[in-house]
């Protein structure tokens, strides 16, 4: 028994090494690869891809249910960093109402976006093979398709969290009468929204650690690497966002872009927080 005791105690400590060492060389490692300057290149592709997405959203939302615009907008909005959600809103507001061209605006957002988005898949698909030291060398024709079919899910996973969002007080309540279900539905909707949440934001890292060389997908090291990251992106979008709204130096640098800079500065504080998970997957793989 005694021995069989150790035996475990053994085992344990030397997976707790791989864990322990791993994360202590994260912030080493982003350091001397520059991940800063990936997490900077992440967000520009990123504005490209969310700001003609949302304005498509909007168009079709303006189009569809003029009489919810308000309350949608508001809804999304307000999950933007401080001084960003008024700037957004504004522009969002102006493509919804403007419905003689809703169709057009949708149609070309939807096609901008889905442009940056594969754009931004290449640009972190180059990340991970820098960070695993693989080279790659497939041809463009070869991983184009794989890049745009990435794209086209991770879309459909930021639509699919947006909904979730959105889905609270009376839209749940409606969506809830128009299933018949009445007010369960609404009930077991307000348990389920976070956990379900969690999961698509989960999925949604795990697809885009999918991008890199083999090593970046075995799950052994990308479901630590994204759990990681999705505690520092929470964690880091938390703390800015208090650092934002309590502390006017944005306003007074910036004056009437302060909304805008906000909203860069916490999509590569963002990115840092991806690239730190992407970075203690790879540690985690030369540690065992």
């Amino acid at each position: 028994m005694t021995a069989y005791l150790e035996t475990r105690l053994t085992r344990l400590r030397d997976r707790s090494v791989p864990w322990t060492g791993a994360l202590r060389r994260v912030p080493r490692g982003m350091w001397d690869e520059n991940d800063s300057d990936w997490a900077a290149a992440l967000t520009y592709y990123a504005v490209l891809a969310l700001v003609p997405a949302l304005v498509a959203t909007a168009s079709l939302i303006g189009l569809v249910a003029p009489d919810l615009t308000d309350r949608l907008l508001a809804d999304v909005t307000s999950w933007a960093p401080a001084q960003s959600g008024a700037e957004l809103h504004r522009t969002l507001h102006e493509a919804a109402t403007e419905r003689s061209a809703a169709l057009t605006v949708a149609v070309a957002g939807g096609a901008g976006a889905l442009w940056s988005a594969t754009s931004y898949l290449a640009v972190f698909r180059r990340a991970l093979h820098e960070m695993h030291g693989v080279p790659d060398r497939r041809p463009l024709w070869h991983r184009l398709h794989r890049i745009v079919l990435t794209a086209l899910s991770l879309l459909g996973l930021l639509v699919a969290s947006a909904l979730v969002l959105l889905l609270t007080g009376p839209l749940a309540r409606a969506l809830g009468r128009w299933s018949g279900f009445g007010p369960t539905a609404t009930t077991a909707w307000s348990l389920l929204r976070w956990p379900l949440l969690l999961c698509l934001v989960a999925l949604l890292v795990l697809v885009l650690f999918r991008t890199g060389p083999a090593p970046a997908r075995r799950s052994r090291q990308a479901i630590p690497g994204g759990a990681l990251a999705a505690l520092l992106w929470l964690t880091s979008s938390a703390a800015f966002s208090l650092y934002a709204s309590g502390i006017g130096t944005y306003g007074r640098l910036y004056g009437s872009l302060a909304g805008v800079v906000v909203f860069l500065v916490w999509l590569w504080v963002s990115h840092l927080s991806l690239l730190a998970g992407a970075r203690f997957a790879v540690e985690l793989g030369r540690g065992d």
